[in-house]
């Protein structure tokens, strides 16, 4: 055996060894739930494994008017830091918010200095004078504004989705942006619904705001608490969700409780929140109900709060997960949602093996009996061809769907054209005179560029399915670009290994093709 021919033995064994190795987590998933160090078992998609479709609308006026009540109430705070009496504010249309003063003189001082700080943002929209002479001025911004608001929303809600999934610990999910305000999400493995909307498709909008009492003059407005009894809180929040930085299950004196760690900035303005209000009771809301409101009995300046209520280890644990995940910008209302069963994914994937065998079978037959030893040779190829196949798919963590037990299909069959195109070189070859050796060097390199040629032109249009395509279409054209490469590899490498280690004779000594 020369030299060349070890090295190139050597490779093949080394690629086998490799292939075996990518697959072992797929062979034994039990043991290898999540990526080992070299690769992860090959996930099945939503129409194989069965699992939870969602179809939502973001709700993206609802963003509009959380940014302008923010807006209204960060104003509202910079006044009074100024020393300048404002009594309320009130968001009155999708795009404008008021603010209510005592009288004339206290309104221009106000009009001036947020025309100083805001007045690139939001302009003045009009001015009124009630009976009693306070002055209400409106403020708003551009329906183009509002419009990025909304856009800006929906882009946001995908990624809080992703970061909610994620959290919940489903593999290989589908989250698509479908038109300009729908989510498609989808979750194999997961036959839970109800349980998947409580996580997924809370707001989860985490407020902090004191309850009244008879030193305060703040507007009030009612809540209910988790009994559905109406409370009183003021209008003014005092802190959101957006200064947890975590969120935890704990259990104390058998009471279970959502421990929240705090950024920086958000311990800064809870120590301030509680040293202000030592005696009151701070109001804990979440989506708009009163979870608790405890008794403030000194300034907390160790960055930590908690959540206590009347709800279990499991909802605890949801609302954990909400939490650190983010609040949605808008809330989301479910179009759609059905739960697709593993019954239907277990007969897709028996009959697209089915499929694939006995299309792998007709082509040994053919290839063996028309092509005789040398077809032998491309069948063995064709087998190590899905065996790559399927170590490529483990080692890049894809998800196997239905389109793509069809993009391995088609690879079966493009991959024996492949031989098709040599073995008939060297027929030819053969035909013309020339010898075993010569024959086979010369069918080789005549057809190796025929066969790139048209590989790589289905593999440009596999390219351009997975980057302008969505999930199962992407599915079909990930496994289609990675039988291509494979292909090349056993038609052109494994073939003539298989030629120059084998005789492969026949008849009168010659060549059997």
């Amino acid at each position: 055996m020369s030299s060349d021919l070890q090295k190139r033995v050597g490779i093949y064994v080394g690629v086998i060894v490799l292939a075996i190795i990518f697959l072992v987590p797929t062979f034994f998933s039990e043991s290898f739930k999540e990526r080992s160090w070299i690769s992860k078992p090959i996930s099945l998609g939503l129409d194989l494994s069965g699992g939870v479709y969602l179809a939502y609308e973001v709700e993206a006026e609802e963003a509009v008017k959380s940014r302008l009540q923010a807006a209204a109430l960060t104003m509202k705070r910079d006044l009074r830091k100024e020393k300048i009496a404002i009594t309320r504010t009130n968001v009155v249309s999708p795009t404008e918010f008021e603010l209510t003063f005592l009288n004339d003189r206290v309104a221009e001082k106000a009009e001036k200095l947020i025309e100083d700080e805001y007045g690139s943002a939001y302009s003045a929209k009009g001015r009124t004078e009630d009976a009693r002479g306070r002055v209400t001025l409106r403020y708003g911004i551009s329906e183009r504004d509002a419009q990025n608001i909304m856009k800006s929303a929906v882009d946001q809600a995908i990624e809080t989705l992703r970061n909610r999934v994620d959290q919940f610990g489903v593999a290989e999910p589908l989250i698509q942006k479908v038109g300009k305000r729908r989510i498609i999400l989808q979750m194999p493995g997961v036959s839970d619904v109800e349980s998947v909307k409580k996580v997924v498709g809370s707001v989860a909008k985490l407020e902090f705001r004191f309850r009244p009492n008879s030193q305060t003059r703040a507007y009030q407005v009612m809540i209910k608490d988790m009994d559905g009894n109406e409370v009183p809180v003021e209008d003014e929040v005092q802190m959101t969700g957006e200064a947890v930085d975590d969120a935890r299950v704990s259990r104390i004196n058998s009471q279970i409780e959502v421990s929240l760690t705090l950024t920086t900035e958000g311990a800064r303005t809870f120590r301030k929140i509680t040293t202000d209000g030592v005696g009151r009771e701070l109001s804990i809301i979440l989506d708009g109900v009163e979870y608790s409101a405890p008794r403030i009995n000194e300034p907390i300046a160790g960055g930590r709060a908690s959540i206590t209520g009347s709800f279990s280890a499991t909802e605890a644990r949801q609302l954990a997960i909400v939490l650190r995940a983010g609040a949605l910008p808008a809330p989301l209302k479910v179009l759609e949602e059905r739960t697709v069963g593993p019954t239907l994914g277990q007969e897709s994937i028996e009959k697209g093996i089915t499929a694939i065998f006995v299309g792998f079978l007709l082509i040994i037959v053919f290839m063996s009996i028309y092509y005789k030893k040398s077809g032998v040779v491309a069948s063995s190829a064709l087998i190590l061809n899905i065996l790559l196949v399927m170590a490529a798919l483990s080692a890049f963590g894809a998800t196997l769907t239905l389109p793509g037990l069809a993009g391995l299909a088609l690879t079966v069959g493009m991959a024996v054209d492949a031989n098709v195109i040599i073995f008939e070189r060297i027929r030819e070859e053969i035909r013309n005179g020339a010898g075993r050796s010569a024959a086979v060097k010369s069918g080789f390199d005549k057809a190796l560029s025929a066969i790139i040629d048209s590989n790589v032109t289905t593999l440009l249009a596999g390219l351009i399915l997975y980057y302008f395509g969505s999930g199962p279409i992407r599915g079909f054209a990930v496994t289609l670009s990675i039988g291509i490469l494979t292909t090349i590899y056993c038609a052109t490498f494994v073939a003539r290994l298989g030629f120059d280690f084998f005789r492969l004779e026949g008849k009168n000594q010659q060549l059997s093709i």
